[in-house]
């Protein structure tokens, strides 16, 4: 029995070896396939993130007591109307210094309407020195006195002339006081200047708020898609352009989305340019902030030959040539996620490594594994 478990085992490494030495003549297994003629849709695909259309910082411009705000801090964001009053500071002191103010409006009026004293008097002097022109001409009174009346008249007109100025003064005065408390109490109350949510605030009921604090924000209803692409894959884009964007909070689910603009800069930091998107179904209810891949469609092109952009090692595929493979540089045309278009460096008769050609080297033995095209 011992004498044959000694033969056994160096019959097994023998063996062993003979399998392994066999194995590297012949080369792996490798999966290859030829060119696939069809239709290919050339795209870019970059990350996006999704903004609001508009975005609105509230801000205080004046110092005051909270007395209403539509959101608490911490609380569920709420849907806001267009003009509607989100923060509301106390205003009751001023109502009643307004209300003051327009009283004693009405009262100088009413005094201005009920005629002045001083325009009186000036009739009746004016009259006086008719009568004494009249006697002087009839050397009936000496120049001197009807000098005196004639200036007295002068003086009665100018005090009437500073009253009439004094009155419109006033008047203005008033309008102008009634006014300054009207755009305070404007001031004192923060309406919403689109229709959207409320999504953030930082102020409570009573809170003491002085200006230029930051209330809260709110954003549209609309949104724009922001996709990040490398500068190069902005050849043939332009507005209007159709994509597919998925979001990762929706899972597999595809939206339709056409470009809407382009960012007018470079990123000189990262070589990246920003393209602005826009959902085709306005109803979808997205948050702002939520991230996922877009592809943009260029064109479509029939009759292309075709291979698996998995078969690509920079510009260059593996050709298989009597069971070994040989690296070809090749001219590549339209492109997608998963396909590229060979316009140059391979014919329709050639086999190509489509499955991890970086594991290859030029000129290495291989089993070629053929995949056959669709038909």
């Amino acid at each position: 029995m011992k004498n044959i478990r000694i033969f056994i085992f160096p019959l097994t490494i023998t063996v062993f070896i003979l399998f392994y030495l066999f194995g590297e003549f012949n080369g792996k297994k490798v999966i290859c396939k030829k060119l696939e003629i069809g239709t290919i849709r050339d795209t870019v695909s970059g990350n996006v993130k999704v903004l609001a259309g508009k975005t609105y910082d509230l801000k205080s411009r004046v110092q005051g007591i909270v007395s209403y705000v539509a959101m608490q801090p911490l609380d569920k964001s709420v849907f806001v109307d267009y003009n509607q009053t989100v923060l509301q500071f106390e205003i009751t002191d001023l109502n009643r210094s307004l209300n003051q103010a327009l009283m004693a409006k009405s009262y100088f009026v009413k005094r201005i309407e009920k005629g002045s004293s001083l325009a009186l008097h000036v009739e009746i002097e004016e009259e006086d020195l008719k009568s004494l022109t009249s006697l002087s001409k009839a050397d009936k009174i000496s120049l001197s006195e009807l000098d005196r009346k004639r200036n007295l008249v002068e003086r009665l007109r100018t005090q009437l002339e500073h009253e009439i100025i004094s009155n419109d003064e006033g008047l203005v005065n008033h309008s102008i006081n009634i006014d300054n408390l009207r755009s305070q109490i404007n001031k004192m109350t923060i309406n919403s200047p689109i229709k959207g949510q409320l999504i953030m605030s930082n102020v409570n009921q009573g809170d003491l708020i002085f200006p230029g604090h930051h209330i809260g924000t709110i954003i549209s209803s609309n949104r724009i898609i922001e996709a990040s692409l490398n500068e190069e894959d902005f050849s043939g884009l332009s507005e209007g352009l159709p994509a597919g964007i998925s979001l990762f909070a929706f899972g597999n689910t595809i939206f339709d989305a056409n470009i809407s603009r382009f960012s007018t800069s470079v990123n000189p930091s990262t070589g990246r340019r920003i393209v602005y998107l826009e959902i085709t179904d306005k109803t979808i209810a997205i948050s702002p902030g939520a991230s996922g891949r877009v592809e943009i469609i260029k064109s479509e092109k029939k009759n292309s030959k075709l291979l698996p952009r998995k078969a690509l090692i920079g510009n260059s595929v593996f050709v298989v040539q009597n069971n070994k493979v040989e690296i070809r540089e090749v001219l590549i045309g339209a492109k997608n996620l998963e396909m590229v278009e060979i316009l140059e460096g391979v014919s329709s008769e050639d086999l190509v490594v489509i499955e991890t050609p970086h594991l290859l080297s030029d000129g290495q033995s291989i089993q070629p594994v053929i995949v056959k095209n669709k038909n």
